[in-house]
């Protein structure tokens, strides 16, 4: 901590550094550091070297940090990849049966076993692997009898497995004594694609909000260095 503590000393202007520096860094060593001393010394920089800077200069300064944040974080996200299969349904499946041979298919027992079988989502609880599993499944219809079967995953060999095993499970469901009633037929049409990404807008759309949002927060501050000095000059 003390290494960034000494770093932000460096944001100060030079003429304070000069007169002051070396009693803070001393101080900064007899001392215990922790956030709270990291937000006290940046703040104490940021309100220093925006004194004499205009309202529109701080929001400026602060709408391309808000970017140049928002892009750092919105790119830093992990990428996802999302497999595709297709599945043909004869006759033109009745969406309560279809529903009803996904449900024997994707049993708790099941996705546990899918779960382990791929190690999927690390050390997470087995309850809350299950509950992403199932959000990165997704089934939509493509066409009167076809439907389509992807799962998304970080891992683009994984996520093709993945949905390779899930459209052979509701398969092998539906050919089951007690699930046969439905007199559904499915087919693998299109086995599982190879994985491609997911998000890219969502990246963007968090990126480009970055620049809106830092100029809120600079004419915010800007509002607040002026009562500021409106105090201080009184």
């Amino acid at each position: 901590m003390k290494p960034v503590l000494r770093f932000l000393v460096y944001l100060y202007p030079a003429w304070w550094r000069h007169r002051y520096g070396r009693e803070l860094e001393a101080l900064l060593e007899d001392s215990g550091s922790g956030w709270r001393d990291v937000w006290d010394l940046f703040r104490g920089a940021m309100e220093m070297q925006m004194s004499k800077w205009t309202f529109g200069a701080i929001v400026a300064v602060c709408g391309v940090a808000g970017l140049a944040i928002a892009g750092a974080v919105a790119f830093a996200m992990p990428y996802e990849y999302r497999s595709t299969a297709t599945l043909k349904i004869d006759p033109v499946f009745d969406t309560d049966a279809l529903n009803r041979v996904v449900h024997a298919a994707f049993t708790p027992q099941v996705l546990s076993e899918i779960i382990r079988q791929e190690h999927l989502y690390g050390e997470a609880p087995l309850d809350g692997s299950i509950e992403r599993l199932l959000r990165a499944i997704r089934m939509e219809p493509a066409a009167p009898n076809l439907v389509r079967v992807s799962f998304a995953y970080n891992n683009p060999a994984q996520a093709q497995r993945v949905s390779q095993d899930l459209v052979s499970r509701i398969i092998s469901a539906n050919v089951n004594p007690s699930i046969s009633q439905y007199q559904l037929r499915i087919e693998l049409t299109t086995p599982p694609d190879p994985p491609k990404k997911v998000g890219e807008g969502k990246r963007l759309s968090l990126a480009h909000l970055g620049f809106p949002a830092g100029m809120l927060f600079g004419v915010v501050l800007a509002l607040i260095l002026r009562l500021r000095r409106a105090r201080t000059a009184n």
